[in-house]
């Protein structure tokens, strides 16, 4: 694949910007300025094609547009990837790839072996989803990390969480890092959606801080997907296939 980057001598589009606001306190106020999060619009156009606009956090905007295509089945690894261009300063992403017309929208039940220890567990929530410098500066971001047993092999921050996920898959493919060992933590609920994306990478364990729906919960039955959620503390509610969780 073939990667270019236009404009790296552009300064670098802000992850954050100050607002002049007024904070109030009970009836008190007093003028500030706050720290914001940034949206940066990001257009795909895939083999000539626009296919889709991200509103992202601008970073791991390859990483980004990798872990989108492989988790929407337009790609099966990085060697299906014939060129990317990024330009930066039109907020465009020029892609091609192999076979378009062969899009894979189908998942099959995950067959791995991997486990992972409950203080594992709570370990990787704390040190990877409650340490975000970006989350404290502005309230605003999504965290997802990929772990293996307790190791972080990556961890994205992004304003939407199926961007993080994105990044964060992208990411492996990237660095043709397996995903059959390995969990994924999420800062927020689990939807059908983002499911659909861990089952796609053939992820075997989801562990989030918050609330799976029941759209989720009913996708990781069928792909034989560990769903852990409401990991807190030291609690933990284990939804689906549990033999992965060892004492």
């Amino acid at each position: 694949m073939n990667t270019l980057d236009h404009n790296d001598e552009m300064k670098a589009y802000r992850n954050t910007f100050k607002v002049p606001i007024i904070k109030l306190d009970e009836f008190s106020y007093r003028h500030t300025e706050d720290t914001i999060i940034a949206e940066y619009p990001l257009s795909l156009v895939l083999n000539g094609k626009f296919e889709n606009t991200f509103l992202c956090t601008p970073t791991n905007l390859k990483e980004l547009i990798i872990g989108y295509l492989l988790t929407k089945g337009c790609i099966t690894s990085k060697e299906d990837l014939i060129s990317m261009v990024i330009d930066k300063e039109n907020k465009v992403v020029d892609v091609n790839i192999k076979d378009i017309e062969n899009i894979n929208l189908d998942y099959n039940s995950i067959n791995s072996k991997s486990h992972i220890y409950v203080d594992h567990v709570y370990e990787i929530m704390e040190s990877s989803l409650n340490h975000s410098k970006l989350f404290k500066d502005t309230g605003g971001v999504h965290s997802v990390a990929i772990f293996e047993g307790n190791k972080e092999t990556i961890s994205c921050e992004d304003v939407a969480r199926h961007n993080a996920m994105d990044k964060a898959i992208g990411h492996c493919i990237l660095h043709n890092i397996n995903f059959d060992n390995k969990a994924i933590a999420v800062s927020g609920r689990i939807s059908y959606e983002m499911l659909l994306k861990v089952a796609k990478a053939k992820i075997p364990i989801v562990i989030s801080k918050s609330a799976p729906t029941n759209l989720s919960v009913e996708l990781a039955k069928k792909s034989n997907i560990t769903l852990i959620g409401f990991v807190r503390g030291k609690r933990m509610n284990i939804y689906t296939h549990s033999y992965r969780v060892k004492i």
